[in-house]
């Protein structure tokens, strides 16, 4: 599954905006919508991705990178 369609599937099961998300992660609204747009996360810190993570109870892996070793 694609990283952005993952993330927000995740932040849809979870009944979240994306400015909840915002609220509860502590991070930017442009970097969610950054990442639903499908745009490279290279430049998001790790720190960011926890964050988010974090709001939506999964790790890092299962949110962007679970599907890129399963071929």
């Amino acid at each position: 599954m694609e990283k952005s369609l993952n993330f927000k599937i995740k932040r849809i099961e979870k009944r979240l905006t994306q400015m909840q998300l915002r609220k509860i992660a502590g991070v930017s609204l442009q970097t969610i919508v950054n990442i639903e747009k499908g745009r490279p996360i290279d430049g998001v810190s790790l720190g960011t991705l926890k964050k988010l993570a974090n709001a939506l109870d999964t790790t890092v892996q299962e949110l962007f990178f679970s599907d890129e070793e399963e071929e």
